[in-house]
């Protein structure tokens, strides 16, 4: 075993090496490459004989008595020993953290020691050894040692985390470039389908995609000089070709978002000194107001352009050729590392679009994290319909199914959800990857045949609402579950998940799925938790703003050093989320930062005041209910509050409902402002930066009374009913 961090074990003086998962090999090697003679003690065993362990001459703390456990462990302790106590014995390797066994909090609590935190990185050494010509080496890492105090288990979880973090991050694999990584796969699937275009129908297997995306690229590095392309196509096949060319070219993608308007892209194409676009004729005819460059190149004739015999000719070398030849003839590096991969733009919902770029180690390894929450979850085929201008679709969609991911069935439109129901019972579906306001639609159109394929739901990007996954899994038999994840994140960070070879509803199949949270953490990950005010670091179970750092978090905004640096401290990429970690590591969002405003000194959160209002107003409004609460300048208070709602509801509803539901005189909006439809973002989450905009327009109008009916609704009206 490779050691990182020995120095920090003692050399004669006794101390605790808390060791948070280990298998029985693990801990022969362990045992055997420690340096010092240590006795071990294993706090819970999971799946593993109590025989085995005591033949090994370890101490099963669980089946022994407690002061019996905490005496014995002083003894040892008082003779100068080592002890490690491995918090779980496992069959096979662990990366993600969660509960501490209550047998091993309650020893350290009663023992005066050195705590010594030690991660084993077997998990990650099989994970990659089992798909890489990596041997699977194990390393050993070892942090900073601590005295027992009162806040020793938030010290404890926060020391785990970094170590995991910082065994993922190490790995080789990481180092390599996403186009290599690529080569290697589809060489592997070249009989095989990898992306069904679902629009066209037309498979793509390894070869055929590998050919054409070899093609391209020999154009690209002839005929583009600039570092990035750029792209403006939905997902289907030729955006897999074009991305993937680019990649080979050595050249950046830049997929542009086309709903933002040109205002949005402008900036995106500026700052990304874009020069040459590939894009669809029937995009440049309905989008006649995008900043088009003037290379732009319609894709569907660029790739009718090359000759049948010289594709012909590109798909059997691609095929014949061994991948290292194949890396050499096209100029494919094997190294990406740090080194850019795809840059991407944040939607803008909360102001000016920022350029993210993504590195070749980020999406790696965040292709790795996704692959170890589904690591219970066979998937063989996922439904690829989220735009891959989000970091959501660009991963999950497009990189996922290029590295080693299910084959993908992608649609163009994320809107046609009848088509999408099609296209799951057709290809026999088994993730659905989406939002929950598409999952809304797919609840009121489709029949329950139609998804009885899927396996299970995620959804992301907005908070999933407890109703509508209950609604979900009663009518489709399907399980909801939401994660969490940021552009700035590549974007995965947690997700719940459940185990669908346990007893629906049994402790063992939800044992990964809290709903209310997020998720735990995904391996590799880590975190902390600084107050929104101050930015002192706070414990992990107090509410403040989400930070992480690990191999999946990217370095900085493009061009941007001043928001770059907003964005960061100490290292820690700081999400803007609002939220807290339960004591088994599930992760809770409550708001983001800017969805609070200030206001008589307390900081009010809109997200709360959204979810109380659905609740109290459920009965007369349903639950097919749209709500924003934006907060908007005002002279007295500094900053006001004001509803915009697809419900006719008037004022004196509201502060009814919240006030009987125990909120603050403080938290009262001000105004309701009645949409048929509120401004959404292309994943159909609302858009709050436009939100903001109409209710600050609406305030500054000079005479309030004269607004119609349909646009604000004043406290004198008083109706017999809500109408909706």
């Amino acid at each position: 075993m490779d050691w990182i961090g020995r120095e920090w074990i003692p050399s004669s003086q006794g101390a605790l090496l808390l060791v948070y998962t280990a298998t029985l090999q693990d801990l022969e090697a362990f045992e055997n490459s420690i340096p010092r003679k240590t006795v071990i003690a294993i706090g819970e065993l999971k799946e593993v004989k109590e025989e085995q362990i005591l033949l090994k001459g370890y101490i099963p703390l669980e089946k022994t008595p407690k002061e019996e456990a905490i005496q014995w462990v002083e003894e040892k302790l008082q003779a100068h020993s080592l002890v490690a106590i491995i918090f779980r014995l496992t069959p096979f390797p662990e990366g993600t953290v969660s509960s501490f066994p209550r047998v091993v909090l309650d020893i350290i609590e009663h023992v005066q020691s050195l705590l010594i935190p030690i991660w084993i990185d077997s998990f990650w050494a099989h994970f990659f050894s089992s798909a890489n010509a990596y041997p699977p080496s194990k390393r050993v890492l070892v942090g900073s040692p601590k005295m027992r105090d009162e806040n020793w288990k938030d010290w404890l979880r926060k020391s785990f985390y970094d170590l995991s973090s910082q065994a993922l991050s190490l790995h080789p694999v990481l180092e390599e470039n996403i186009g290599w990584q690529a080569l290697y796969y589809l060489k592997q699937k070249k009989n095989s389908p990898v992306f069904i275009d679902g629009y066209s129908q037309k498979p793509l297997t390894g070869k055929l995609l590998l050919g054409l995306a070899l093609k391209a690229a020999s154009w690209i590095s002839k005929n583009v000089p600039e570092p990035r392309v750029g792209v403006l196509l939905p997902i289907g096949a030729g955006a897999v070709i074009i991305n993937l060319a680019i990649i080979f070219a050595g050249k950046i993608p830049v997929n542009f978002n086309m709903t933002v308007g040109s205002a949005m892209n402008l900036i995106a194409v500026e700052r990304s000194k874009v020069k040459t676009l590939f894009s669809a004729k029937a995009l440049r005819e309905k989008l006649q107001d995008f900043p088009w460059p003037k290379k732009t190149i319609e894709t569907e004739s660029f790739l009718k352009s090359f000759s049948k015999v010289s594709l012909f000719f590109s798909i059997f070398l691609a095929d014949l050729l061994p991948p290292k030849i194949v890396a050499t003839l096209w100029g494919i590096p094997r190294h990406g590392g740090e080194k850019e991969a795809v840059l991407l733009f944040t939607s803008g919902s909360f102001g000016e679009p920022k350029g993210v770029p993504l590195s070749h180690k980020n999406i790696l390894a965040n292709i790795a994290q996704i692959k170890t929450i589904l690591s219970n979850i066979p998937i063989k085929k996922l439904l690829g319909a989220l735009p891959i201008f989000h970091s959501f679709g660009s991963t999950t969609c497009l990189w996922w199914p290029l590295l080693g991911g299910p084959l993908t069935i992608s649609y163009t439109n994320p809107l046609e959800i009848e088509k999408l129901a099609s296209l799951i019972e057709q290809y026999q579906i088994e993730l659905l990857i989406t939002t929950p306001t598409f999952l809304r639609q797919y609840f009121k159109k489709v029949s329950p045949e139609k998804l009885r394929s899927l396996k299970i739901v995620i959804t992301g990007s907005e908070k999933l609402q407890r109703q509508l996954a209950t609604d979900f899994e009663s009518k489709f038999g399907v399980p909801v579950c939401e994660g969490y994840g940021t552009t700035e994140a590549s974007p995965v960070i947690s997700s719940n998940v459940i185990d669908p070879f346990q007893p629906l509803g049994s402790l063992a199949y939800n044992q990964r799925n809290r709903p209310g949270s997020v998720g735990q953490l995904a391996a590799g990950l880590s975190i902390r938790i600084f107050d929104p005010e101050t930015r002192k670091e706070l414990p992990l179970s107090s509410r403040g703003i989400l930070s992480f750092k690990g191999a999946n978090i990217f370095s900085g905004y493009l061009d941007d050093p001043l928001r770059t640096a907003a964005s960061f401290q100490e290292g820690w990429y700081l999400s803007g989320d609002v939220g807290s970690m339960d004591s088994d590591g599930f992760l809770y969002i409550e708001d983001r930062l800017n969805r609070f405003s200030k206001i008589g000194g307390e900081m009010v959160p809109h997200g709360t005041i959204e979810e109380g209002l659905r609740k109290g107003l459920q009965q007369a409004i349903g639950e097919d209910v749209e709500i924003a609460v934006v907060g908007i300048p005002d002279l007295k208070k500094g900053e006001t509050l004001v509803v915009l709602i697809n419900r006719k509801v008037y004022n004196w509803q509201v502060r009814k409902c919240l006030l009987a539901l125990g909120f603050s005189r403080l938290w009262i909006p001000k105004r309701v402002i009645y949409l048929d439809s509120l401004p959404k973002t292309p994943l159909g989450k609302i858009d709050y930066q436009r939100c903001k905009i109409i209710a600050s327009k609406e305030e500054n109008e000079a005479d309030l009374s004269s607004q119609s009916q349909d646009k604000a609704i004043p406290d004198e009206e008083e109706p017999n009913q809500i109408q909706g």
